[in-house]
């Protein structure tokens, strides 16, 4: 009968045993599928924050495209108001040289004609100098990055390498060579005579 009741209780504690272990199992899956639902939530949220995200870079990707047309836009504008700038000027020089030329047929005066040339030229190389350009200064000494050498002269009044004639000047824009100088350089009488 002990043996009996042993067993039954032995069986009981197994019930009990076999409750907990039910019960804890249930309480761990419950826990499982809070911790589910979060994460869901939490995936939910991130999926919306991405959509926002990829909405805010869709716009930013046009707002940018609109921006670089309107840049390119401007840039062209910019461009022609400096070159109608830079026409504007040249029609005032082109139109003091058309009365220059009106005046030489009606006029004899040579010397008033030839002063309204100086003075236009002098107004076309202060235009230049307003837009960067400016001349090479004619140095004394020859400087291959500035001048051309067309030719060499033997020479004992010029030091060696030193410029004897300007044939064509040189300019400069915003201190870069557009042309050089096209100039003519001495040379002493001893290398010529080794050249040939």
């Amino acid at each position: 009968m002990e043996e009996k009741r042993n067993n039954e209780e032995l069986k009981e504690e197994k019930k009990e045993e076999t409750q907990k272990q039910e019960e804890q199992r249930k309480s761990e899956c419950e826990e499982v599928e809070k911790e589910l639902e979060e994460i869901k939530k939490k995936l939910e949220k991130t999926e919306e924050a991405a959509k926002k995200l990829s909405v805010l870079y869709q716009q930013l990707q046009q707002e940018f495209e609109t921006y670089k047309i309107r840049m390119r836009k401007e840039k062209e504008e910019a461009k022609d108001e400096g070159a109608l700038r830079i026409i504007k000027g040249f029609m005032e020089i082109v139109d003091n040289f058309e009365k220059a030329l009106e005046s030489a047929k009606t006029s004899t005066d040579i010397n008033a004609f030839i002063k309204g040339v100086q003075m236009i030229h002098y107004q076309l190389v202060r235009f230049l100098q307003e837009h960067g350009i400016e001349r090479i200064e004619e140095k004394a000494e020859f400087n291959p990055q500035e001048h051309e050498a067309l030719e060499t002269v033997v020479s004992q009044e010029h030091k060696p390498n030193e410029i004897v004639k300007v044939v064509q000047t040189g300019y400069k824009y915003k201190g870069k060579v557009i042309r050089p100088a096209k100039v003519i350089v001495a040379i002493p009488p001893e290398e010529r005579e080794e050249i040939t």
